[in-house]
């Protein structure tokens, strides 16, 4: 009995049939591929620029909270520079907002005629006193970034000496830091910050950096901020609302509201786009900010 092979067209004609079911499997394992990563690119793009315009939106928002005004801020401003709630930057791309930012401890009760060694109770905690008793003083100081202090969200103070738990603040002819009103024990009290946004270069990427002004330097918010653009709302003294992109120095106080335009890119190119530009897929978010705590000044 004969056995019929496989003759050389049969084996051509398979091998070109596997051969361009091989390649179409591979064209759609390398789309599927592709597809993956630019999804991959966009939702990484939107959470960066997501996040980016959250805080700012949380942070500019908070602006004026405590009560802050040029008492707090001293005579020659607050960390030697930021003399308004809100001072934006000479290049247009950044800010600096204040305000009591964090929640750091609670007043403690000053305990009758005497609190200490020499400290009467009339100088803890009441009305033009100078001097206030802390649960925890520890997260307060004398000198830097942590000498300015909330208390209850209602005022805020300069800090000059800390002894134990007792703060005291400064009281002389350019600062009459006196409390304006009467504290109780169980009342929280905030760290007032200056927060700095700006862009900048972090481990080669352009970023949304913030600089708390506690001695850690600008740090990362969000990856890959391509442009940043600020416009702000003044209330002048008709009650006029002005618009400015760019705020004389002599009216950061009349700022009432604050927009924000960021624009994110991708990480990487992706090639199918880029005989159309460069490479980088893009998303822009704009925020109009109230100012709340400053609204009816």
């Amino acid at each position: 009995m004969k056995q019929r092979g496989i003759t050389l067209i049969e084996l051509l004609v398979t091998v070109t049939i596997t051969g361009f079911l091989g390649a179409g499997v591979y064209r759609t394992f390398v789309g599927q591929q592709h597809t993956y990563e630019v999804q991959d690119q966009v939702v990484d793009l939107q959470q960066n620029v997501r996040m980016a315009i959250n805080q700012l939106v949380r942070d500019i928002r908070m602006a004026g909270f405590g009560r802050v005004d040029s008492k707090t801020f001293g005579v020659d401003g607050m960390h030697g520079n930021f003399k308004s709630i809100i001072s934006p930057a000479n290049d247009g791309k950044g800010l600096t907002v204040i305000a009591g930012y964090q929640e750091m401890t609670t007043l403690d009760d000053h305990g009758g005629a005497k609190d200490g060694p020499g400290i009467d109770a009339k100088y803890l905690n009441d009305i033009g006193a100078y001097k206030i008793k802390l649960k925890d003083a520890s997260g307060f100081s004398d000198k830097g970034g942590k000498r300015y202090i909330c208390i209850n969200g209602t005022e805020s103070h300069r800090i000059q000496n800390i002894t134990g738990n007792v703060v005291e603040f400064y009281t002389d002819a350019k600062d009459d830091g006196r409390l304006l009103e009467q504290h109780y024990a169980g009342e929280p009290v905030f760290i007032v910050k200056a927060l700095t946004y700006s862009l900048g270069m972090f481990e080669g990427k352009m970023c949304l950096l913030k600089d708390e002004h506690l001695g850690e330097g600008p740090l990362p918010v969000a990856e890959n901020i391509e442009d940043i653009q600020f416009r702000y709302t003044l209330r002048e003294d008709d009650g006029s609302l002005v618009v400015y992109e760019n705020v004389p120095n002599n009216k950061c106080d009349k700022i009432r509201m604050v927009q924000v335009r960021i624009v994110a890119k991708t990480d990487r190119q992706d090639p199918e786009i880029l005989k159309a530009g460069d490479g980088y897929r893009r998303r822009v978010l704009t925020s109009e900010i109230q100012l709340r705590n400053l609204i009816s000044l």
